[in-house]
């Protein structure tokens, strides 16, 4: 029950933010654009692809249609636009989180103002602290993921269109083969996650007197040492899951390609070079969405607190 109630819904982190809905959802509509070109982009391969193979047999490079050349020009520069998205995403949590710090010290200064006994030093711990873990474990993944997850779906979409049968194939092993993955994982980064903040509110209070050891208390080499252990745990899942998405995508991929060489070989061709770009663009996706899921689990504990905080120092005066 315990484990449950310090859970952290996938959405639940937002009501720090229910003052700035505009912003976010404004980042989030931003996505859409990426989402929509992604669409675009892959169910159009095929007709590049018959495009390209009627130049190469006419051999003249003049007759590519012009929104063949449009559609290899949106291939290249993707990244790019990809890049400026998330750039002007991330601009936008930055601001978010820094309207969230101002609210937490302009309510720490007038609660001093009437109670000059009022320490603000736990609020300043945890803008320290856990508004790092908020920004970078919580709210900016989230965005990514949310973008990845239309990526996916749209790509799946347009695969969906030119071959059904292989895409569910593919789309249930891996779903399985991650979920998996992620159930193994999950109690572990959250257990470590929750062992790694505490550590780091132990060493600020061992700072106060210079680290010095005291009888029956934790010293600084046993906070260092435990800290390590979960930073060991928790960095070696997350490195680790690049390249277990790699083995599920290929496993699952290699099975919906065995049912097109049975039922349709002469297909072949068309559905690796579609499924080529489309592996391109999905890779990176699943790797973001477990990672945002992994990264939330991991902060759970911090994001709680700074919930609590926020709720049990400020709307309680």
């Amino acid at each position: 029950m315990k484990e449950k109630n310090n859970t952290l819904g996938i959405f639940e982190g937002l009501s720090l933010i229910k003052n700035q809905w505009l912003s976010f959802c404004f980042a989030i509509f931003l996505s859409f654009i990426i989402l929509s070109l992604d669409f675009i982009l892959t169910i159009s391969i095929p007709k590049i692809l018959d495009d390209l193979s009627f130049i190469i047999d006419d051999g003249n490079l003049f007759n590519i249609p012009r929104f063949s050349i449009i559609l290899l020009i949106l291939i290249i520069f993707r990244p790019v636009i990809g890049w400026l998205i998330n750039y002007l995403q991330i601009r936008i949590l930055v601001g978010i989180l820094r309207n969230l710090e101002n609210n937490i010290y302009s309510k720490s200064n007038k609660i001093y103002l009437y109670n000059k006994n009022y320490s603000s030093e736990n609020s300043a711990n945890l803008l320290i602290t856990h508004g790092r873990y908020y920004l970078d474990t919580y709210l900016i993944p989230m965005i990514r993921a949310i973008t990845d997850v239309g990526s996916i779906i749209v790509i799946c979409f347009g695969l969906f269109l030119k071959y059904p049968i292989p895409l569910l194939f593919f789309v249930f092993s891996i779903t399985v083969f991650l979920s998996v993955y992620q159930f193994i994982t999950k109690k572990l980064l959250r257990k470590n996650g929750e062992i790694l903040i505490n550590s780091y509110e132990d060493i600020i209070k061992l700072s106060a007197n210079g680290f010095a050891e005291e009888q029956g208390a934790k010293t600084i080499n046993e906070v260092l040492d435990v800290k390590k252990s979960s930073w060991l745990v928790i960095g070696s899942i997350s490195q680790g899951l690049k390249y277990v998405i790699e083995f599920c995508f290929m496993f699952s991929f290699g099975i919906a390609a065995l049912y097109i060489i049975i039922i349709s070989p002469s297909s072949f061709a068309a559905f690796i070079s579609t499924f080529a770009y489309a592996a391109v663009r999905m890779l990176p996706s699943f790797s973001t969405v477990l990672a945002f899921y992994q990264g939330k689990t991991t902060a759970e504990f911090a994001i709680n607190e700074l919930l609590k905080h926020m709720k049990n120092s400020f709307d309680a005066k």
